[in-house]
């Protein structure tokens, strides 16, 4: 059972008014979000994250709707940074100062310091909250709200990667992944720092590694995966593949352990409904008794027991309310 604090806040299925109200209590700290036009129902969304010392990762998911961020809410709120990855939906607005239109695969990077004003579709995104503090080389003017396509490619692997490892995260384990995270956001964004990437392969490689475990991800249904697929697709060498991935007991054996926990994060996210059989195909097992087999042997109980767990869990932290992620954007307020 993972041992940091669950934000997990489901509206699914609660009439509309209570949704409304949870979905407001998660997002009203960052934004205001309202209806895009007058016959529309309440805007609501759900939200599962977790805390990580300063930062919160959370998939979040949301129906169409306007979200609003004034003068007003700006000067007493937290005004630090937030990565929001579009896996599926969108939005055009204003976000850092800029009139931006950001799609599927992209990342926006929306600076809380200056107002926000989007109409976004109905969408499936990976959060990533961090204090400004934590990013201290990147003060003056507004963070770009997007990056150029490589460096996209980058973050959008790095939020995939780092909302998965995080519902299993221990706590001894938080300060370096939060000072990872920190350094990675920091090359990535500097100008200077982030010129030539494909030349800087050390000091990235760790954000290749991610890389290639979104192209895993991308393709783990696929019967073509393949060290050539996947060393094409992040645009190294196979020999500069096998080297990232000796220390992890080469890339296929990382294929079938990504396959494992890209099933168990599944099975956590309390806004995944698929079955297992579905989960089973989608993740490239052979069958369900093959899936049913292989899950076991590595996490040492069944996936439904597995999954019923994590539902237990969600529900126990859903009913503590709001006032856990109250508390945090509080203390979060003071990191300066």
């Amino acid at each position: 059972m993972p041992i940091l604090q669950r934000l997990d806040y489901l509206s699914t299925g609660l009439p509309n008014e209570k949704a409304h109200e949870i979905w407001k209590g998660v997002v009203g700290t960052l934004f205001e979000p309202r209806v895009v036009h007058p016959n529309q129902r309440l805007p609501t969304g759900s939200a599962s994250g977790v805390v990580m010392g300063d930062i919160i990762v959370a998939r979040v998911v949301f129906g169409a709707q306007s979200f609003r961020r004034d003068r007003d809410l700006v000067a007493r709120t937290p005004d630090h940074i937030l990565f929001h990855l579009y896996n599926v939906g969108g939005f055009n607005g204003l976000i850092s100062g800029h009139q931006t239109t950001l799609w599927s695969s992209q990342v926006a990077i929306i600076d809380l310091g200056f107002e926000v004003d989007t109409f976004a579709t109905s969408s499936d995104t990976v959060s990533l909250i961090v204090p400004r503090a934590l990013l201290p080389n990147l003060a003056g003017g507004p963070l770009p709200p997007r990056l150029d396509p490589a460096r996209n490619r980058l973050l959008a692997a790095h939020l995939m990667a780092l909302r998965e490892r995080s519902l299993f995260l221990q706590e001894s384990e938080v300060a370096g992944v939060v000072e990872h995270t920190a350094d990675f956001l920091q090359a990535l964004l500097d100008p200077v720092r982030s010129k030539d990437l494909a030349q800087q392969e050390q000091e990235f490689e760790t954000c290749y590694v991610a890389l290639a475990e979104q192209a895993i991800r991308n393709h783990l249904a696929s019967p073509d995966l393949s060290p050539e697929l996947i060393a094409n697709e992040i645009g190294v060498s196979r020999a500069t593949l096998y080297r990232m991935f000796a220390p992890h007991g080469g890339i296929m054996r990382s294929v079938q352990e990504r396959r494992l926990l890209a099933v168990r994060a599944a099975l956590s996210d309390p806004l995944e409904t698929r079955r297992l059989s579905r989960l089973a195909t989608d993740f490239g097992f052979r069958g369900k008794v093959h899936f049913s087999r292989a899950f076991r042997a590595q996490f040492g109980v069944t996936a439904s027991e597995f999954r019923a767990e994590q539902v237990a869990s969600a529900r126990k932290s859903e009913r503590t309310g709001l006032d856990v992620l109250t508390l945090w954007w509080d203390r979060l307020g003071a990191v300066r």
